[in-house]
């Protein structure tokens, strides 16, 4: 099988680490599936890194722009994949393989207001409209998002699949002794605390 993956957003923070991690474990676990990955001018060598059953295709169109409606389906249309897998919620319209998206969460949908204008709120919409009608299979990390994404579209339930984001490898090492020490001295954690992980950068840690 001959799959395409958009890796464009590559060095993104929450879909890069999507994209990253996929890249890597399925090179780990795949060695027969043929991977053709869409990708920024400095990523062409990311190949590479991955094995020889990967692939790169230096697609120049930006994120989220009318170009990458066009150029995305041309390089596929030369590729001919089996099938093609967008990360994020942008499936241009004229892709002519199977496809495959993965929509994180509705957020831009539900909070509108963090968006920087109208025209920004309508373009998310309508991709993630797109997005899931014409994809074969629709990709989601919880299923609370599967529960957005049903709410907002009507697309039938099976046709979306929950895949759970897993625990990154660094996390099951266990830390040295003194490192933990050094970290509890430096911000004084000598007693019970909650980590909270806020969307706001002006709030980080709330103890007690």
């Amino acid at each position: 099988m001959k799959v395409a993956i958009d890796v464009r957003k590559l060095h993104d923070f929450g879909i890069g680490t999507y994209i990253r991690n996929l890249l890597r474990h399925l090179a780990r676990i795949d060695r027969e599936n043929e991977y053709v990955l869409l990708c920024d001018a400095p990523d062409v060598n990311v190949a590479h890194q991955l094995g020889p059953n990967f692939r790169t295709v230096f697609e120049p169109s930006p994120n989220y722009s009318l170009r990458e409606q066009f150029h995305v389906p041309w390089a596929l249309m030369r590729e001919k994949p089996d099938v093609f897998h967008a990360p994020h919620y942008v499936l241009p319209v004229a892709v002519p393989s199977r496809s495959v998206v993965t929509i994180h969460d509705c957020i831009h949908l539900m909070f509108p207001q963090y968006l920087p204008n109208r025209a920004a709120y309508a373009y998310a919409r309508a991709s993630m409209w797109i997005a899931a009608k014409r994809s074969d299979r629709i990709l989601t990390v919880s299923e609370a998002s599967k529960r957005d994404i049903l709410r907002f579209f009507n697309v039938p339930p099976d046709k979306i699949s929950v895949v759970y984001n897993a625990i990154d490898e660094r996390f099951w090492v266990e830390p040295d002794p003194e490192d933990v020490a050094r970290v509890r001295e430096r911000f004084q954690l000598d007693h019970g605390f909650v980590l909270y992980a806020a969307p706001s950068s002006r709030t980080r840690t709330s103890c007690g």
